[in-house]
């Protein structure tokens, strides 16, 4: 096969509203059409079909983590190249997203040592508080915000608590990972650009502080651990530390947060999973992984060729920067009967809305205990529930990877 047509060709815009509220037609014709395609917004061949995406993410010494120069910016799409875009890490400090064996291996083990499943099941008393805090009475009024009133507020006062950081600071430390991930559209102003640079130099100079505190006064949580893992013999450096506790900020908010709001609103477009969980809450296991299938947050990851390749004809060399779209696969209707269904019932372990492999997410069980724990709290507060507006007015945060709501109003309503 010989490219000749681009994505943007095919009308698909990443700072599209609508294209962000409704990307699942633009996939369904990448798998029919394109399964290879150029997307000049990503700089980046796109995959869109489940086995070529999972067989990217099952090796990693093929298709790199590392990043190339390319002029995108934090969501992984060119936007306004003409500023300066303020960075809370510096960009060549490793993290676990853009590090491979065996960089990636020590980042991970000293990471993973807050994220086990014993370690994440102490947590959930503290989990099912806040969420039974945040929806007490919402039944009984006109309507429930689940993005600020639930979503917003629960993963990020668990990291902030997590980190060591008192949880009352939670609304400012949303409104500095949205800045942190926020692409810079085409058509952004300068003030605009200045407004978000401040708030990510605040967001990287209070972590700053936070690891020199650390220094002088131990602590045993999150970042003390880190930090004083640079004593040991798989030590961190300080910007490594830094882009630690940045990566588990963001990551471990803001995908919960859409994972979250995404489901409700799966819910309210199929009442009947919604009747079925109510009946049955011990398929909320098996329903979070549906979610995660379903709408999961994050859309699309990349990766880079370390040796030539070849995709439908299309051959790739060395350095070619490919874009594999983990939403679109896991919609694949080769995998997947009926894939635009929400069924409780469906095999597990094949979906890929948590990555794969040795890049699978780090914080994959407390974002479950989350939304699991979000899920039952919102069906045991409502007899039964709806959109409080029609759908069409619902509009989506403006980052096409990190896909979600920024609001979400529910009601009451009989069934």
């Amino acid at each position: 096969m010989v490219q000749t047509v681009t994505l943007s060709q095919l009308g698909l815009d990443m700072f599209d509203p609508q294209a962000i509220a409704h990307p699942h037609q633009f996939y369904q014709r990448l798998r029919d059409e394109a399964p290879i395609i150029f997307s000049e917004q990503t700089q980046g061949w796109v995959l869109s079909r489940y086995e070529d995406v999972r067989h990217v993410l099952r090796n990693p010494d093929l298709f790199s983590s590392v990043r190339i120069a390319d002029g995108t910016d934090g969501a992984g799409i060119i936007g306004r190249t003409d500023v300066v875009r303020e960075q809370v890490a510096p960009p060549d400090a490793l993290t676990m997203l853009n590090s491979d064996r065996p960089d990636h291996t020590r980042l991970r083990k000293l990471l993973s040592l807050d994220f086990t499943p014993n370690k994440i099941n102490r947590m959930l008393p503290r989990i099912e508080e806040l969420c039974s805090e945040f929806l007490t009475g919402a039944a009984s009024r006109e309507s429930f915000d689940v993005v600020t009133e639930l979503a917003d507020p629960l993963p990020v006062t668990i990291i902030a608590e997590l980190l060591g950081i008192p949880s009352d600071q939670g609304a400012q430390f949303k409104q500095w990972s949205d800045a942190a991930i926020a692409p810079l559209a085409p058509d952004v102003s300068d003030a605009e650009v200045a407004a978000q640079n401040k708030l990510i130099v605040e967001f990287r100079t209070y972590l700053q502080e936070q690891i020199a505190q650390r220094h002088s006064h131990p602590t045993d949580d999150f970042i003390g651990r880190l930090v004083a893992a640079q004593d040991e013999e798989s030590k961190l450096s300080d910007d490594e530390v830094l882009a630690g506790v940045n990566l588990l900020l963001l990551a471990g908010n803001e995908t919960t947060t859409n994972l979250i709001s995404n489901a409700v609103l799966a819910l309210t477009r199929f009442p009947d999973r919604q009747r079925e969980l109510r009946a049955h809450p011990e398929l909320i296991t098996n329903a979070v992984e549906e979610f995660l299938r379903y709408d999961g947050s994050v859309q699309f990851t990349i990766r880079t060729l370390t040796k030539p390749a070849e995709f439908y004809g299309q051959e790739l060399e060395v350095g070619a920067r490919l874009v594999i779209v983990l939403a679109s696969a896991n919609r694949d209707e080769r995998i997947y009967p009926n894939p635009d269904q929400l069924d409780f019932h469906r095999p597990k372990g094949k979906h890929l809305g948590l990555g794969d492999w040795i890049h699978i997410c780090l914080g994959q069980f407390l974002a479950r205990m989350e939304t699991r724990a979000a899920l039952l709290g919102v069906v045991e507060e409502y007899p039964f529930f709806e959109l409080a507006v029609p759908e069409a007015e619902i509009l989506y945060r403006p980052n096409f990877n990190l896909r979600g709501p920024s609001y979400l109003p529910i009601r009451a309503c009989a069934r």
